[in-house]
């Protein structure tokens, strides 16, 4: 990533040559009233504000020489500030070019948490195979990308775990098993404290981060579903990045029935899923803390996938009729079919005789789905079919959505 070592200038900040804060707050009329009712009126006082050093109108009045009025700003000055947050960080790194200005401004903390905010779709999928680095299938390589997908830039090896809204959940393949927060955009880390619990080789995880107009410091939590070691059941240990901290929640999973997990989980709308491999899905409320027990459709199988469509959790499942695909889509808590998506033939050609397996559903309208050897978009309302990449058969490897945002996770230590 470029660096610079010129200071981001914000949209709304004050030139220190402008001197000290001028401001006046003045309210002479204001008026609350008391549930709508006459003579219930209370007057608040007026009151005013003055720096030491407050200046004439006349040099109040001198608008800040980088801030640009609004009849004096030109088209490249309206795309950098209110159309660039709407964009991928790949494509964004390109702009860096432009000119020194749009250098500052691309490189400012200020940006960076405006676009996590409003760039939020699916770019592609990380995936990695058992012993290897983990790699990265973008869905448009020439908008979206990260520099180093193998997460190198990390101090030691890592599996590429969970992702949520730009941020990856990794874990260590050494023997500490320690855990990172990282974006591979931007590269910045953060090393996760060690637990309470000991998080042996089943345990299951998923990263939760809801980007936050409001906070301006990216707040996540890493969800851990750990197998207790003297008996069989899980127990849920959270790790927050507002308190740097792991703690230990009190609901305990005791269903034999439903163990053990099929792998790690995901989050959306403040619930996280985790699939098992009996055929039902442990639901997690994170606010409450509190689990729950949804069945999969009967028809299961290992080539379906549970994923998030639209905010809602629903179940994929390829079909095969004839010589004609199409994916089955389950939802609502009691998963029944809901709507058949075909992958009609003239579009998916000789991939119709290959194995198909669902990914992910993304973007509002597109399933991700391999056929063969291949990995592919599927635009549900165009009935269009894109190549994304090639895919290995030599093992059954997890894929997880990703999106290309220039969120921070905050510091590189724990």
């Amino acid at each position: 990533m470029e660096e610079t070592e010129d200071e981001p200038i914000m949209p709304d900040e004050v030139d220190p040559s402008e001197g000290s804060l001028q401001q006046i707050i003045s309210i002479s009329s204001l008026m609350l009233m008391d549930g709508g009712s006459a003579g219930s009126n209370e007057m608040i006082p007026s009151c005013s504000y003055k720096s030491s050093s407050y200046r004439s109108s006349e040099n109040c009045a001198k608008f800040p020489d980088h801030i640009k009025q609004k009849e004096d700003m030109e088209i490249q000055d309206v795309v950098r500030q209110h159309a660039l947050c709407f964009l991928p960080a790949k494509s964004l790194c390109r702009f860096k070019t432009v000119s020194k200005e749009w250098l500052r401004w691309i490189n400012c903390p200020f940006f960076f948490h405006t676009q996590t905010n409003h760039f939020r779709h699916i770019s592609g999928l990380f995936c990695q195979f058992p012993g290897e680095s983990p790699s990265f299938m973008s869905l448009n390589p020439v908008a979206y990308g990260v520099p180093n997908p193998t997460l190198c830039f990390l101090p030691e090896p890592v599996d590429a775990r969970t992702s949520c809204n730009g941020l990856l959940g990794c874990q260590s393949r050494l023997g500490d098993n320690a855990y990172y927060i990282c974006n591979p955009v931007t590269e910045g880390w953060r090393m996760v404290p060690k637990p309470n619990l000991y998080h042996g080789p089943e345990t299951a995880i998923a990263l939760a981060f809801e980007p936050d107009i409001l906070n301006f410091e990216a707040q996540y939590e890493l969800v851990c579903a750990v197998t207790l070691p003297d008996r069989t059941a899980l127990q849920f240990e959270i790790y927050s990045s507002r308190t740097n901290s792991w703690r230990v929640c009190n609901a305990v999973f005791l269903e034999l029935d439903a163990l053990p997990l099929n792998g790690d989980g995901f989050y959306t709308r403040g619930f996280v899923y985790w699939e098992t491999k009996s055929g039902a899905v442990l639901v997690f409320d994170l606010k409450e803390e509190e689990y729950g027990i949804v069945s999969l459709p009967p028809s299961r199988k290992p080539t379906g996938a549970l994923t998030d469509m639209r905010g809602e959790l629903c179940y994929l499942l390829p079909h095969k009729e004839d010589d004609a695909w199409s994916i089955e889509v389950y939802g609502n808590m009691d998963m029944s079919l809901q709507c058949i998506i075909p992958l009609h033939s003239e579009f998916v050609g000789h991939l119709v005789d290959g194995e198909c397996r669902a990914l992910a559903f993304v973007n509002d309208d597109t399933l991700i789905i391999t056929l063969g050897t291949k990995v592919i978009a599927y635009h549900a309302r165009a009935h269009r079919m894109e190549w994304v990449s090639d895919t290995r058969t030599d093992g059954f490897v997890k894929y997880f959505p990703y999106v290309n945002s220039l969120c921070t996770c905050g510091p590189f230590h724990a």
